[in-house]
């Protein structure tokens, strides 16, 4: 039997100020405790992430509905998820289950298909081939497990079908079928049912009522069912698959903020209904709108969308996943070109630094190698931190900004004008970094059109005009210098950005 938050077991109870279940309704599950905190919309707050397994968790994303392009609006919320999911992988050190739902028949295929003049299955397919392609661009690791609508009818006529015979829902004149809200006192924990200009409805018997299945209508696409033809509502498609999947309850279920009601909503109500208990999901993770400057939001309606393939005309994927990484993926994300300049410029401190270990770590230094403990003792409160921050509602921004310190100070022992010497310390670090940015998805190469030869005549070029740039330093020769300032500037409009410091000189591609 599980606890009704916030009864807490011996081991959580540095837990405090948690609120009592009549306002919360959450549950604490039974299990293994993971020594996570997520934020859960049902207690409105952060709780601990318990597990049945201690090694698995079970995790729904609900997808696209494939009638139109996936825009960055989309994809600022997939990207954070995958973050979200390598975070539960490859830090929590848990074998992640995931799986995602395609609604690929709904109102608007329908009309895309009567208004092309196309079947909607292939506007589906379509729409659904250039959204994985979309997804592999921004280095989003599929899904193990995809479900589709339309492959999943007999599931969701039976899932249905069980809500009638229990009095959950109702029939109508027109073959419609309604679950009965009444009928479930938890309706409106995720958030509070809005009924405030809803239209009429004559078959509905309450106005929380909401559609499972929809009656037929000419020129749509229907399946027979017990109680007559119609297609599946959209609420039910999710309950449907992730049970057939994942059984009587879910780990993680997540999606946009703008999914928390009322599909979320109605999933959880219908499925504890059919399930007969009393939670279904137990944690729900709703990442933030992306809002284009001046706060509105990005959408198809307010026709103020980006393409994802437009973006990346003009911005990396690491850049992109950057500017995610720095924002906490529960609150609005703004995209602007200031923002996108600022995760460039961090990506860059990143390389940079990466670049000048190698050289630094590779150098012809004739002093012997020293362990530097004060160095390395930083490391290791930062690897600490980071993990503290990470099981913290997956702070990823105080990851990135604990990082930038960890590089600002190896930096300064870099850029030492001293016989010093500590390749070690700097060698972990680098490592430590890399592998980081890498867990995060990161992939930090340089573009694919670099070739070996490219990079060898940059570095010629680069280390030649260091060479210049110090003799002329020591000379105080204004006009070399000017010199040495126009073919850094001329080489960042070639894509490569020069940085310089005493002891040399790097460069990283940039878009």
């Amino acid at each position: 039997m599980r606890k009704v938050f916030p009864v807490i077991s011996r081991s959580l109870s540095h837990v405090c100020s948690l609120k009592p279940y009549k306002e919360t309704k959450w549950l604490m599950p039974n299990g293994n405790p993971t020594g996570a905190y997520i934020y859960n919309c049902v207690a409105d707050q952060k709780v601990p992430v318990i597990l049945n397994d201690p090694h698995i968790a079970t995790w729904y994303s609900c997808g696209p509905t494939v009638y139109d392009s996936a825009h960055i609006g989309h994809a600022s919320c997939y990207v954070k998820l995958d973050i979200i999911q390598r975070i539960i992988k490859s830090f929590l050190n848990i074998k992640l289950v995931t799986a995602m739902g395609i609604t690929d028949i709904d109102d608007k295929i329908i009309k895309k298909g009567l208004e092309t003049k196309t079947h909607f299955q292939n506007i589906a397919k379509q729409y659904e081939h250039e959204f994985w392609l979309d997804m592999s661009s921004l280095n989003i690791e599929k899904p193990l497990i995809i479900t589709r609508v339309s492959e999943h009818i007999n599931s969701i006529e039976s899932f249905v079908q069980k809500l009638i015979d229990t009095e959950m829902a109702y029939v109508t004149m027109d073959g419609s079928v309604y679950f009965d809200t009444t009928k479930y006192p938890s309706y409106g924990k995720l958030q509070r049912a809005q009924t405030e200009g809803e239209a009429a409805n004559e078959e509905k018997r309450n106005k929380t009522d909401f559609a499972l299945w929809k009656g037929h209508k000419p020129d749509e696409p229907s399946w027979n069912v017990k109680w007559g033809k119609g297609r599946p509502g959209w609420h039910i498609e999710c309950s449907a698959m992730v049970s057939k999947v994942f059984g009587s309850q879910i780990d993680f279920h997540a999606g946009g903020i703008d999914l928390q009601f009322p599909h979320h909503e109605n999933e959880e109500a219908q499925s504890c209904a059919y399930h007969n208990t009393r939670q279904w999901a137990n944690y729900w993770i709703h990442v933030g709108h992306l809002h284009v400057k001046g706060d509105t939001k990005m959408s198809k309606s307010l026709k103020n969308t980006i393409s994802i393939p437009e973006l990346l005309k003009s911005h990396s994927a690491d850049v992109f996943r950057m500017a995610c990484l720095t924002s906490s993926y529960r609150y609005p994300m703004e995209y602007s070109s200031e923002v996108m300049k600022t995760a460039e410029e961090v990506l860059n401190k990143f390389k940079f630094f990466l670049k000048d270990a190698f050289i630094y770590v590779n150098n012809n230094a004739v002093s012997n190698g020293d362990y530097k403990d004060k160095i390395l003792d930083d490391l290791q409160k930062i690897e600490e931190a980071n993990i503290e921050a990470l099981k913290n509602d997956f702070n990823t921004a105080v990851c990135i900004n604990n990082l930038l310190t960890l590089v600002s100070n190896a930096n300064k022992v870099i850029r030492l004008d001293t016989s010093e010497y500590y390749p070690v310390p700097i060698v972990l670090i680098a490592e430590y970094v890399t592998d980081m940015l890498t867990k995060f998805g990161l992939k930090l190469q340089e573009s694919a059109q670099d070739s070996v030869l490219s990079n060898s005549l940059i570095d010629t070029l680069v280390e030649f005009r260091h060479t210049v740039r110090l003799n002329a330093l020591s000379r105080k020769d204004k006009e070399v210098l000017q010199a040495c300032d126009i073919v850094r500037d001329k080489m960042k409009k070639m894509k490569v950005q020069i940085n310089d410091s005493n002891k040399t000189s790097s460069w990283v591609s940039v878009k």
